[in-house]
């Protein structure tokens, strides 16, 4: 039996544009999805940031574009040129008069709120609220430029930039709520990922290290005395997370709250202040001295025959002579000697009690 008329080819030919019609159906279903989905989670973004935030980058955003509009008529005249130039200039110096006023709105807002909270604590001379009138009034001069310099140096918030161990450890929350840390503290955020991508980890200690970091700078954002602040970086994925947060640190002009030693020492060398937990910890260590009497618990025996070893809260050793017998029990002991070593304080001690203190005086 003859097919005529080329039917099959025809048949063929719609096959084919009906299998082409449904891969580009397809495809660009998917991609309208994807593209659905970034503009909800960028919605959701901004509806996160403070209203502050969001009319200072307005406001950049809007101060931007008319100072690139105002700079390209000066080439008005060559009108080939001009809408391209034009355009080039509202869409950059516009982009940069958002990062600009994203960027400072929380800045701007601390000082601010601090100066009102000043005002409000410590009224001035010229506060007339129930302050009776006196004859004599003294005038006092006007401040030099450079007492007029240190002035808004002072009210300039302190900025922090915090690094993902310093998330993990745990231990900024008590420093903060203590008052050693104020103002404004950074969080990169390459450092959120990190956090992230730890917290996403197959092993189990690395997933629960990361979930405590993320846990941590959830309730920062809640914690007074500070205002914590994520920001959006746009470094190259080959500079290291190392680098990227020395030059952050350097173009903010802020400190580095980090426990990585070589992170301080490279911060050390572009003259960036660091703030070290672990220097700290170590410096609030109690120092103990000879003859000065503590009350510890006898965990282990000891290396040498009838010694015990304690731990203080902090983590010091405590080496007990004849304290093996102890084990298990709470013992008071005098400190004999302190030993400084490389790995940290080591004390050593013996029983404090009336038949110890016999026994060592024979």
């Amino acid at each position: 039996m003859a097919i005529i008329g080329g039917k099959p080819d025809s048949v063929g030919m719609m096959a084919i544009h009906i299998g082409i019609i449904v891969v580009a159906a397809v495809l660009l279903s998917l991609l309208l999805r994807r593209l659905l989905l970034l503009i909800e989670r960028q919605r959701v973004q901004v509806l996160a940031l403070p209203a502050e935030k969001v009319l200072a980058a307005s406001f950049g955003l809007l101060i931007g574009l008319l100072i690139g509009w105002l700079g390209a008529l000066v080439i008005a005249w060559w009108p080939s040129v001009y809408e391209v130039v034009r355009t080039f200039l509202m869409l950059t110096l516009g982009y940069l008069g958002l990062r600009t006023g994203y960027e400072r709105a929380g800045e701007l807002l601390y000082t601010e709120r601090n100066h009102v909270r000043h005002h409000v604590q410590h009224p001035t001379h010229n506060s007339n609220y129930n302050m009776p009138e006196s004859k004599e009034q003294t005038v006092k001069p006007l401040p030099t430029d450079k007492n007029h310099a240190d002035m808004l140096i002072s009210r300039m918030p302190a900025i922090s930039i915090m690094d993902a161990n310093i998330a993990i450890d745990g231990r900024i929350e008590g420093i903060i709520a203590c008052g050693f840390i104020q103002g404004i503290v950074i969080v990169p955020d390459f450092i959120v990922q990190e956090l992230q991508f730890i917290a996403d980890s197959a092993d189990t200690l690395r997933r629960q290290r990361g979930k405590k970091g993320l846990d941590t700078l959830t309730r920062l954002r809640e914690q007074s005395g500070i205002e914590l602040e994520v920001a959006s970086t746009h470094y190259s994925d080959s500079v290291r997370a190392d680098e990227r947060l020395v030059q952050l640190a350097a173009a903010r002009k802020a400190a580095l709250i980090t426990n990585d030693r070589n992170l301080q020492q490279i911060a050390e060398l572009h003259d960036i202040r660091i703030l070290s937990v672990n220097r700290l910890a170590a410096l609030l260590k109690p120092q103990l001295v000879a003859g000065e009497l503590l009350y510890v618990q006898m965990t282990r025996a000891g290396k040498e025959p009838g010694q015990g070893i304690a731990y203080l809260d902090d983590g010091t050793m405590i080496v007990v002579e004849q304290g093996k017998d102890h084990i298990g029990q709470e013992l008071e002991v005098i400190v004999t000697s302190v030993l400084q070593t490389s790995n940290g304080k080591m004390v050593f001690a013996r029983p404090h009690t009336e038949e110890h203190i016999e026994q060592h005086d024979d």
